[in-house]
């Protein structure tokens, strides 16, 4: 019993210790649509929000080694990102209404392609939590998505821990739209506000 036990231990255990494991950190710029209502005839609500500094921490994991690429399994977070919402009615000057917030969690999958300058490219399922408070008023919901991730950078040749550091630009393969009917749901208004795109940096550590 006590053989059968180390034995297992040993095959389970092996596999986990050949896996490359990444740690990693996305610093960059996070942009928003600009959603529009017709309220009356010729004359629209538009609204806009900032772009904003977002981080996200990633950890990833390599399950197969296919020669000149890998594949690898990734987790994510973005703690919260709070952006100013601004509104104009029939082209009047925009004021200040709310405060729209997101974050979420994500599991993806990458393709990364060994060169000099190596190359990435994923998807990356997000679940987004949105929230928006509108004149006093607070509401929120939940998009789950998908996102394509794309990166390009240099590992330090390095033995044991290998630094890197590149760029990476990310855009949602899902979109709400931007104009909303009169009678969108406070769960569709804020789906329209949902970010739009992502570039920055990504950098980190592999083991």
């Amino acid at each position: 019993m006590k053989k059968t036990i180390i034995a297992l231990t040993l095959l389970l255990g092996t596999p986990l210790a050949a896996q490359k494991v990444e740690v990693g950190l996305f610093l960059g710029q996070q942009q928003y649509p600009s959603p529009h209502a017709d309220v009356a005839p010729g004359s629209t609500l538009q609204m806009n929000l900032d772009s904003k500094t977002v981080f996200a921490a990633r950890l990833g994991f390599t399950l197969a080694d296919l020669g000149p690429a890998s594949f690898q399994l990734t987790l994510g977070a973005q703690p919260e990102a709070k952006s100013t919402v601004k509104a104009s009615l029939g082209g009047s000057p925009s004021v200040d209404v709310g405060e729209f917030k997101e974050n979420h969690l994500s599991v993806g999958a990458m393709f990364n392609f060994k060169a000099v300058l190596a190359v990435g490219a994923g998807v990356e399922f997000r679940s987004e939590k949105l929230s928006g408070t509108f004149s006093g008023t607070s509401d929120s919901t939940t998009y789950n998505r998908a996102w394509a991730r794309l990166n390009a950078g240099y590992a330090i040749p390095s033995p044991g821990v290998k630094p890197f550091i590149g760029v990476e630009v990310a855009f949602p393969l899902t979109t709400t739209g931007n104009t909303l009917a009169l009678t969108a749901s406070n769960a569709d208004a804020l789906k329209a506000m949902a970010p739009k795109s992502q570039f920055g940096i990504y950098a980190g550590l592999r083991f």
